[in-house]
């Protein structure tokens, strides 16, 4: 019998920045654990996400919305 092999969950954060309006994107590695979001709905519905600085290179606005992820892992095997 094959165990589960829980994985870490890659994200692309596709970002606009709320000044400048141009786009950006932030890849996170969530970490191997209980709990850790998998896939783009449980990640927005965590709390990960308020923990993300944002700072828009061309302008250095700090005000970003997130307009995109992708990624993430289904089941870790």
């Amino acid at each position: 019998m094959l165990a589960a092999v829980q994985a870490s969950a890659e994200f692309t954060l596709h970002i606009r920045c709320e000044n400048c309006l141009r786009h950006s994107q932030n890849s996170i590695v969530m970490p191997v654990g209980e709990g850790i979001p998998r896939d783009a709905d449980e990640l927005t519905e965590s709390v990960y996400l308020e923990n993300i600085p944002f700072r828009c290179q061309p302008c250095g606005s700090v005000i970003g919305r997130l307009v995109g992820i992708d990624g993430g892992t289904s089941n870790g095997y």
